[in-house]
């Protein structure tokens, strides 16, 4: 009999464990790998660990001995079980870190904020601003939460594409409407025809 598995189980961490020089993870669909510390920059070693948890499918969160939390999402520990997925998330990556912070950049200046402004009413460094409007880094949730909140904006203005960028699409007779499309009503699932980077 075929192995049929849940979708995206490739994204679907199901196990952690803490061993002496790395975590050792788990995914749905069978794959398993290790991060060891020293690939982890706020923990280096087991030592600085306090705690680990799986709070959903798609992230594992370490909380250090000095009270702090690091976020470890799905993609991050997937390349440790797998080789060859790596490259392919990486270019992934760079596009959707690129996209990002064109859309900061894009909010900003229609704010009429200069980057210093931004990284001041955000509290975080212009440094840190400046490299994520490049796509040279991810930020964390609690990061692109305080700039969405500094811009007056949801988070979800900065992690999906506006529809009015998108040419309206040409309806003919019997197509199923969008789930955004006013005839159709809320989306069933809350994604109002978002879009996900990357």
């Amino acid at each position: 009999m075929e192995t049929v598995l849940v979708n995206n189980a490739y994204r679907m961490m199901t196990v952690a464990h803490l061993l002496k020089n790395s975590i050792e993870i788990g995914f749905a669909d069978g794959a398993r790998g290790r991060i060891p510390y020293k690939d982890i920059p706020e923990i280096e070693e087991r030592t600085a660990l306090s705690s680990l948890a799986l709070p959903n499918p798609y992230e594992m969160v370490l909380g250090t001995v000095r009270g702090e939390t690091v976020e470890i999402p799905w993609d991050f520990a997937r390349h440790y079980c797998d080789a060859a997925y790596r490259p392919a998330i990486e270019a992934i990556a760079m596009k959707g870190r690129r996209t990002l912070g064109e859309r900061i950049r894009d909010f900003r200046e229609s704010a009429g904020l200069t980057q210093a402004a931004l990284a001041q009413a955000a509290n975080i460094g212009r440094v840190t601003l400046v490299r994520l409007e490049k796509g040279e880094q991810s930020p964390r949730f609690k990061t692109l939460d305080a700039i969405a909140k500094a811009l007056g904006r949801h988070t979800t203005d900065l992690l999906v594409e506006p529809e009015s960028l998108f040419p309206p699409a040409t309806q003919h007779p019997g197509a199923i409407p969008k789930q955004s499309d006013p005839q159709y009503g809320p989306g069933r699932n809350g994604s109002e025809g978002l879009i996900p980077v990357g």
